[in-house]
């Protein structure tokens, strides 16, 4: 039960994450800094940023099969 509950809270920040920096996209990311005003670190942070928020949706979602499978057995 308190797994589920990390696993929600962690998939919650995740997503946080990916709505303020968007979803991860290399195609994206190479034409956005091409044309960008923004300097090579900002970019680079909103790209890795949403990478993590990604990162952190795969992890929650992942604690919740396992509690899940906890749980059955």
């Amino acid at each position: 039960m308190i797994l589920s509950i990390i696993s929600i809270l962690i998939e919650m920040v995740g997503i946080l994450i990916i709505s303020k920096y968007g979803v991860p996209n290399k195609r994206l990311y190479d034409s956005v800094t091409l044309n960008s005003t923004l300097d090579k670190k900002e970019s680079t942070k909103i790209f890795v940023m949403s990478q993590y928020g990604l990162i952190l949706l795969v992890i929650g979602f992942s604690l919740q099969l396992f509690s899940l499978t906890l749980a059955v057995l």
